[in-house]
């Protein structure tokens, strides 16, 4: 985001801070010892400590007393995993990090400092229900708990900890959906965040056990908050499986032992640009019902790392705060007003919905309106399924359009309050017996679905309902319509679908192009091996698979050739000139792929792969073109080029959950792209990559306690302060 940076400066007085260099990794933490499985009636916990047990993988799973003493252990598992990106999630939360890892955070500190994240939670927290507070206090006590006792392996970006900070790393994850909504508005263009995902839902009509399904796969960056932590959680009042933001001790997205839920990126318009008139003789004022008012202005400093520290104003209205540096000519700020910049109810939500019975207390949780715009899919082990189209919403003034910015010099466009839940998009129990939302629009969550956009203001629906759906949806409601008894076997194959919709109308053309060529290109033996190889492909993505690189190849060719995508379809509509186009593209990247690869047709895994610190593996999915060219898989992996050519992923999907919730109980499933540890000695540092990710394999979560200790790897008591 642009923002106000150094012309009103000079009216502003900052105190200076010290820098200090931080950065480093740390050392891998001495191994826990092995032990073998126990009883099952060792599994309950004594006063004064929690107990940590690891599953085979390195998974902890925390037994407890209390969800306070559940966040204690937490917080020291974390620590233990991935103490550098807890200390990263925190000074991203804190707008610091450019004082630990240098300047090319100053503008992302700005941005959380022009937030007022670390302000806000620092003077909620003394305020805060006690339950909360002490939960949010006990998993800062944890981390600094291991902290103490590995004194050697302290981050040296670590900072001072505060039992607020847990709140405020869950707010910094919420502001980046509104920001970007209000950068978007000010640029007057379609929200587009870095952010997809998929989830579906199925309810026990349409399942061959008879009970509900549920998918979690969220596709983002595998870097910052965007890299959560796998965990189990033990305890009276909840037990939970799933995926936590790091630095934060309630549970994101997973389930307990009655609910499960998943979100992806979509939502009501929950944030608005304002356009202000300011005083030409004190730009330091701006207008409003016609008298000027004094902006709130002050100067921040971002300490920055080897390097000095950068001074910025902030300048607040009582709309919000300014976005970017104003126009004095002109005599106008655009400032942005969203609900998320004052709220503090989202530990009381996350609590809520993380200690959740059943699927309409879990509704009544959402109620809160404390997520950021999100489609947010849920089942219960009572068979019921439902969704919201969540988000704290305005309530607008007729007569403007949101989309765009709106005078803010008139109390006309003043906000009405915050839309209540009812008003929002949703659905319970539909007779379709399944959900599905890779971000999409409601219209095509299911076959016939009712969310149509007339029955909702447009601000609220926030998506045209005949806008062509991505690839992922799609496959998704493809595959969901069209099996009424989904196994767990036909679930799991869903979640790990990387079928290419193109495959088979670029085949075609091939073959419309072979049986056109005048020149008779196939008499050569290399370009005919690789033609066959091509039309044999399956049209998966997957690792072992044979012609999708050449595929994926040719396609980029005729795409960097300006080719018209609509061309190849129907195959009877391709001329021979355009067969003679579509065959020279072809001999091009078979010519690429031998000179970068040494062969025109390596496998997928040979070429893409996931990995990191020198360890790598063969991966499954794709995603990339644009236009008619462009394929993507519902098991979505984003990839980089490399120096030495292969195809490294960077994002997509990275806390796959697959939950069937049986009246008795819940069975889970996961999978990430690494590992669970941070640190490169560790033997959990890359096994989930390769063994699982890139072969799109599910791990058992062991959720039943009795389970895990079948699968034990490694026991710690550790004392409770």
């Amino acid at each position: 985001m642009v923002l106000m940076k150094t012309r009103l400066l000079a009216v502003l007085l900052a105190a200076g801070f010290l820098a200090t260099g931080c950065g480093q990794p740390t050392p891998e933490p001495a191994a826990h010892e092995e032990i073998q499985p126990k009883s099952v009636m060792e599994t309950a916990t004594s006063k004064n400590q929690v107990i940590i047990r690891r599953d085979t993988w390195g998974v902890p799973h925390i037994f407890a007393d209390s969800l306070a003493d559940a966040a204690f252990g937490l917080g020291y598992a974390q620590a233990e995993d991935r103490a550098e990106d807890l200390f990263i999630a925190i000074r991203t939360a804190t707008g610091t990090m450019a004082e630990a890892f240098g300047e090319d955070y100053i503008e992302q500190d700005y941005r959380m400092r022009v937030a007022r994240n670390a302000e806000r939670c620092q003077t909620y927290w003394p305020h805060a229900p006690g339950r909360l507070k002490a939960i949010g206090d006990r998993f800062i006590q944890g981390v600094q708990a291991w902290l103490d006792a590995h004194p050697g392996q302290r981050p040296a970006c670590a900072m001072e900890l505060e039992g607020w900070q847990s709140a405020a790393v869950g707010y910094a994850m919420i502001l980046r959906w509104p920001m970007g909504e209000l950068q978007d508005e000010l640029n007057q263009k379609e929200h587009a965040p870095d952010y997809g995902s998929n989830a579906w839902a199925v309810a026990p009509s349409r399942s061959a056990d008879g009970c509900a399904i549920l998918l979690s796969d969220p596709h983002l960056t595998w870097k910052g908050l965007a890299v959560f932590y796998e965990a189990r959680i033990h305890c009276p009042e909840a037990d939970l499986c799933g995926f936590f933001c790091i630095g934060s001790p309630l549970m994101a997205f997973g389930h307990n032992g009655h609910v499960a839920w998943a979100c992806t990126t979509g939502g009501p318009d929950t944030s608005d640009v304002y356009r202000m008139k300011l005083n030409p003789l004190n730009p330091m004022q701006y207008e409003f019902d016609g008298a000027w008012r004094d902006a709130q202005v002050e100067a921040v400093e971002i300490r920055v790392k080897d390097a000095n520290s950068i001074v910025r104003p902030v300048a607040w209205t009582h709309l919000g705060p300014v976005l970017e540096e104003p126009d004095l000519q002109q005599g106008v700020a655009y400032v942005g007003a969203s609900p998320y910049f004052t709220r503090t109810g989202l530990i009381e939500q996350l609590y809520r919905m993380n200690t959740a019975h059943n699927a309409s207390e879990f509704r009544e949780a959402l109620a809160m309106n404390e997520f950021m715009a999100q489609n947010i899919l849920f089942a219960d082990t009572g068979g019921h399924i439902g969704y919201v189209r969540t988000g704290a919403t305005p309530i607008r003034p007729d007569g403007y359009d949101w989309s765009l910015p709106v005078p803010g010099n008139t109390s006309a466009t003043a906000w009405l309050g915050i839309h209540p839940m009812d008003d929002l998009v949703q659905i319970m129990d539909p007779v379709q017996g399944y959900l599905q939302n890779c971000n999409i629009t409601p219209a095509r969550m299911m076959k016939d679905s009712p969310l149509q956009p007339e029955r909702y203001r447009p601000y609220i629906y926030n998506a045209t309902a005949d806008k062509p759906m991505n690839p992922r949806g799609r496959r998704a409601l493809e595959l969901l319509d069209a099996d009424s008894a989904i196994s767990k076997d036909k679930a799991m194959a869903i979640a790990f679908d990387v079928h290419d919709e193109l495959a088979g109308p670029w085949q075609a053309a091939l073959r419309a192009a072979i049986a056109l060529d005048s020149e008779q290109r196939m008499q050569d033996p290399a370009l005919a091996a690789a033609a066959s190889s091509v039309l044999a492909w399956d049209g998966y993505y997957a690792a072992d698979r044979y012609g999708a690189v050449l595929m994926r190849f040719w396609r980029q060719q005729c795409e960097a050739a300006e080719m018209d995508s609509a061309a190849i379809a129907p195959a009877e509509a391709i001329t021979p000139e355009l067969a003679r186009t579509l065959l020279e593209r072809f001999a091009e990247a078979i010519a690429l792929l031998q000179s970068r690869y040494g062969s025109a047709d390596p496998a997928w895994g040979e070429v893409f792969q996931v990995g990191r610190e020198g360890r790598f593996a063969p991966a499954s999915g794709a995603e990339y073109g644009s236009g008619g060219y462009f394929t993507e898989t519902l098991f979505d992996v984003r990839s980089e080029e490399q120096p030495d050519g292969r195809f490294l992923a960077r994002k997509g999907s990275m806390a796959t959950q697959l939950m069937f919730l049986r009246p008795d109980g819940v069975e889970s499933y996961s999978c990430t792209p690494w590992g669970q540890s941070g640190h490169p000695d560790s033997p959990h540092y890359m096994d989930q990559g390769e063994q699982l990710h890139g072969l799109r394999v599910f791990k058992p979560a062991w959720f039943n306690p009795e389970k895990l200790m079948e699968h034990l790897k490694s026991e710690e008591r550790i004392p409770l302060p």
